[in-house]
């Protein structure tokens, strides 16, 4: 995709904002799962239903380890031949090698085909910029053609969000200019943006195997089956949601703070001077100097009583806002 790739770098960014943006996703990777027995080998090692993917329906699951602590969480789409793991580029590397453990006599591929699509996302609210057939109208619908893929996403407020993957760089670049017509070209933190607006967890390196995955609301946005059966620390993630009672959840917080804090930093309680597993940080991206929109998770009671601060910037103010969806009581 080099054409691709020099064509990028001749777009130019313009500042962050909430809506009617598009930018290039080159901090997500895709990991090709295929072979004959990939469907049930998906099925064992996911958390969400298999079975109930199409190639018109996606889904967003999860990796965990026997621990019930996850290792990824990816949207994983159906395609000819096999299926598309949507996943950070910086842990695709870990969960290849992971699911490479579970294969033995299975009859599974699995290669990272990152460079083989480009890879690009928009956010809008104008009806002229989502004229085009190819994009779906609900959640997790997908529009497949030869050469290119496109997935709605969660919304974030009244503007609509879509994943476009796109084999064939001219292509790519024609879609591209004519998206731009109607929208700002951000960089990727756009994109980590609209997933903390919409309250999608993402996993990096230093929050892999922090989490139980009803931590991190994913049972609420359907990336979890509690009826498919068997899956590395399904045992956990089962009594937790049948027999436990839920004291960690993720939140939505605007900070202010000198510096925006990154994936695994220490939330504590008011007075703490060192870790004490109140709380950390799953995403946050600075909207403006001095400020950052982000997701932890934390101890419910804490958050909620308002007790929590960032353990390296004690003087940080934290505000919860809701979420775009709602928490079950």
């Amino acid at each position: 995709m080099q054409i691709w790739t020099e064509f990028l770098a001749t777009q130019q960014t313009s500042p962050l904002q909430q809506n009617n943006a598009l930018c290039s996703l080159d901090e997500t990777g895709l990991l090709y799962v295929g072979g004959e027995d990939a469907s049930d080998f998906l099925q064992n090692q996911l958390s969400n239903d298999i079975r109930k993917l199409t190639p018109e329906q996606a889904q967003l699951s999860s990796l965990s380890n026997a621990k019930g602590r996850m290792l990824g969480i990816m949207r994983v789409i159906q395609i000819e031949g096999g299926y598309l793991l949507v996943l950070p580029l910086s842990i695709l590397p870990a969960i290849q090698q992971e699911l490479q453990k579970f294969i033995i006599r299975s009859r599974v591929v699995l290669a990272d085909i990152t460079d083989s699509f480009a890879r690009f996302a928009l956010v809008s609210d104008i009806p002229q910029a989502l004229a085009d057939d190819i994009f779906p109208n609900q959640l997790n619908q997908v529009y497949q053609s030869d050469s290119l893929i496109a997935l709605r996403l969660q919304d974030t407020g009244q503007s609509q969000r879509y994943l476009l993957l796109v084999n064939d760089p001219q292509e790519a670049i024609q879609r591209w200019e004519k998206l731009a017509q109607n929208l700002a070209i951000n960089d990727a933190s756009s994109w980590r943006l609209q997933e903390i607006l919409a309250g999608v967890p993402t996993l990096y390196p230093d929050t892999i195997g922090a989490f139980v995955l009803q931590m991190s609301n994913l049972q609420i946005i359907d990336g979890v089956s509690f009826k498919k059966g068997c899956f590395p620390g399904q045992e956990v993630v089962a009594r937790m949601q049948y027999l436990g009672k839920l004291k960690r959840r993720m939140y939505l917080a605007e900070m202010a703070c000198s510096d925006c804090p990154q994936p695994g930093d220490e939330l504590t309680r008011l007075g703490a001077d060192k870790a004490d597993g109140s709380g950390r940080v799953v995403d946050a991206v600075a909207i403006s100097p001095g400020r950052c929109m982000l997701l932890f998770i934390a101890q419910i009671d804490k958050a909620e009583a308002g007790e929590l601060l960032l353990l390296k910037q004690p003087s940080s103010e934290l505000t919860l806002l809701p979420l775009p969806y709602e928490i079950p009581t």
